[in-house]
């Protein structure tokens, strides 16, 4: 698999995935969805609901984080991952610079470094207007496992 070229390509590996994968996990909860792809990058889009919420309405870190985290491993897997290899995270940065009660925010991910059994990648949480909301790197490493139950 290579990084998807536009948004049909994304959201048929996206789909094949989550089927291969046998089960509901955190991206569900999220309410994660592919948004956009270019080759490069990808983006997934994540509502606010009540479950991802801080008690003042706004989008809890952790919800922030979860969607920056899976939308790099996504992009990773996409980018890397050969049959039966997953990535998984080794070391992680975050930023969260500021929040919202907008409906939705995007999470995109680009590579910025894969190499043997290493991927290094960069991911963004912004709001509907744009705003930064949230900076994450993630270094992941690629084992053998099987997915699903």
């Amino acid at each position: 698999m290579a990084i998807p070229a536009d948004l049909p390509e994304f959201q048929t590996a996206w789909e094949r995935f989550t089927a291969q994968r046998g089960f509901d996990d955190i991206a569900v909860t999220l309410g994660l969805e592919p948004e956009a792809a270019d080759g490069e990058s990808i983006s997934m889009r994540m509502p606010l609901t009540t479950p991802i919420m801080q008690a003042n309405g706004m989008y809890a870190a952790a919800a922030l984080f979860g969607a920056a985290d899976i939308t790099s491993t996504f992009l990773s897997i996409a980018a890397k991952a050969e049959e039966g290899r997953f990535p998984l995270a080794v070391q992680s940065n975050q930023h969260f610079l500021s929040n919202t009660k907008d409906p939705s925010v995007v999470a995109t991910a680009r590579l910025l470094r894969s190499g043997g059994a290493m991927v290094v990648t960069e991911a963004e949480v912004r709001d509907d207007a744009g705003r930064l909301l949230m900076q994450a790197t993630f270094t992941n490493i690629l084992k053998t496992i099987e997915l699903g139950n």
